[in-house]
């Protein structure tokens, strides 16, 4: 008797811990796998090539890059260390992944440092605090925005980084001069 209310004491213990979804699906990995070639050889593009991916490093540096600038990263200096491009991206996207060395090999389009103020606010208010103190409605339905007005330049970045961290992504209209804040979810439904 005492080993069964044990043995169900760990189920239902088991069963309530919560499971923390991963940054990205497996399907959304197999759509930035893909780097297609035309017949020249040259990279194709598609909607997924140009999203800014986050990648951290040991001394609290973000690289921004995206999904061709990590393939040829990977063609040219990780090749050997992952049997193919979807397991580096499984591992370099994971939200706990740190690169340890002082000079990873990543092409990338910048980087940078995290602001401690933004960090500090982010923590104290929760992400859906958050979210709400940063974001606005947007003139298009049903979407949201990043508050320009009270967002100094140098936080843009850490800003858009927290975002995607809990699974959403800020796309640049550079028409409107709007950013976009988009569930991610909702962004590789194209």
């Amino acid at each position: 008797m005492k080993k069964n209310v044990i043995i169900l004491m760990l189920l239902c213990l088991l069963i309530s811990c919560e499971r923390k979804e991963p940054n990205f699906s497996e399907e959304m990995i197999e759509k930035l796998v893909y780097q297609g070639n035309n017949k020249d050889g040259f990279a194709i593009p598609t909607p997924y090539n140009s999203f800014d991916l986050y990648i951290r490093t040991y001394n609290n540096e973000i690289f921004i890059t995206n999904s061709s600038y990590l393939y040829e990263s990977y063609k040219r200096y990780y090749i050997t260390k992952f049997k193919s491009f979807k397991e580096f991206l499984e591992v370099v996207l994971d939200e706990n992944y740190v690169f340890v060395k002082t000079n990873p090999k990543i092409m990338l389009a910048r980087y940078f440092e995290l602001n401690q103020k933004i960090e500090k606010e982010y923590s104290t208010l929760g992400f859906d605090k958050f979210l709400k103190k940063y974001s606005e409605r947007s003139n298009r339905e049903n979407q949201i925005e990043l508050k320009k007005s009270i967002i100094q330049s140098e936080e843009y970045a850490t800003i858009s980084y927290l975002l995607y961290l809990n699974r959403y992504d800020v796309s640049f209209d550079d028409i409107h001069v709007r950013y976009s804040i988009i569930k991610r979810e909702d962004s590789f439904k194209q």
